[in-house]
């Protein structure tokens, strides 16, 4: 009780799109927890899935056209408790999610906080939470590190920050749509730009159930490939260094041969590719560069990214 007193309550957003029951369980699972000044906000962005629930400490909120950052920024402007806490709708939370948040608080200098993402998903081989390669401009995450420690980015899955700092720096950026990806890498970003400080929690734990349908994983292939390019040229325009144009370059056209790629069942040492798959991409690439054009700002890299590749210590 010392800690909620020391920091006031949480506010929980759950951004959620037509998985309405899927939100409800992490609904149960938080009201557990929360302390009495914690409140849960629902962030519908279908006015046909949007309800009302028979709880003080939940309130729906109705976010329309869908686009994530919008919702998350919606659930945001809504609360007033000093920390706010970002959970996806698919997750599991931990029965100690809430208290593990709140007490990496107690040092000051931590702006956000990103939790434990139990997610198959994650090269386990990592002991680092995010790795960013600033040749390239490759990501690799492993959030389901043991080890809390400083790291460079949260996951929108489960990441947390305190209000004054994420209002400061303009909360999340809407030109990121659809899938959204690249937009909490973003914000943290923006964050390290302005000499803040990301603690990564290995006690703050959510599984990540990944559902199928739902969510950022509602388009099909095409389009998730058109929109996951198009947020990627958007985010290297704001960040990429000058010098490494090429090699970012190289790298992310060897990406798109890879993700389109078509393997035969007959000749497996024949490769083929999907050509709608690569107009798509390419198409979401000329998009998310005139998006950029029409709405962006290039910062550059925050200097925080080492040649190493790891958070600077």
């Amino acid at each position: 009780m010392k800690e909620a007193q020391q920091y006031g309550g949480i506010d929980v957003v759950i951004a959620t799109y037509n998985r309405s029951g899927a939100v409800d369980n992490v609904i149960n699972c938080l009201l557990k927890q929360c302390l009495p000044d914690d409140s849960i906000y629902i962030v519908f962005q279908d006015s046909h899935q949007m309800k009302e629930y028979d709880h003080p400490m939940i309130k729906s909120l109705l976010s329309l056209p869908p686009n994530l950052p919008k919702a998350r920024n919606a659930g945001m402007k809504a609360g007033k408790n000093p920390i706010i806490l970002f959970l996806d709708d698919d997750v599991v939370p931990d029965e100690n999610l809430l208290s593990n948040h709140r007490s990496s608080y107690n040092n000051q200098s931590i702006a956000a906080v990103a939790g434990y993402v139990d997610d198959p998903l994650f090269e386990k081989k990592n002991d680092c939470p995010s790795v960013f390669d600033p040749l390239t401009g490759k990501l690799t995450q492993n959030f389901s590190v043991q080890k809390s420690q400083y790291t460079i980015s949260v996951m929108g899955a489960n990441m947390s920050f305190r209000r004054e700092v994420l209002g400061r720096i303009g909360g999340f950026d809407p030109c990121f749509r659809r899938n959204a990806l690249w937009e909490e890498i973003d914000c943290s970003f923006r964050l390290l730009k302005n000499n803040h400080k990301i603690w990564y929690c290995a006690d703050a734990r959510v599984t990540h159930l990944r559902n199928s349908t739902g969510g950022c994983r509602e388009d099909g292939k095409y389009r998730y490939i058109y929109h996951s390019y198009a947020n990627m040229a958007y985010f290297y325009c704001k960040y990429i260094p000058a010098e490494y144009l090429k090699s970012w370059f190289t790298y992310w056209k060897y990406r798109l041969e890879y993700d389109t790629r078509i393997k035969s069942c007959k000749k497996p040492r024949i490769i083929t590719h999907d050509l709608f798959c690569v107009i798509a991409g390419v198409c979401g690439v000329l998009s998310g560069i005139c998006r950029y054009r029409l709405y962006g700002k290039h910062t550059g890299l925050p200097s925080q990214i080492c040649s190493d590749n790891r958070v600077a210590k």
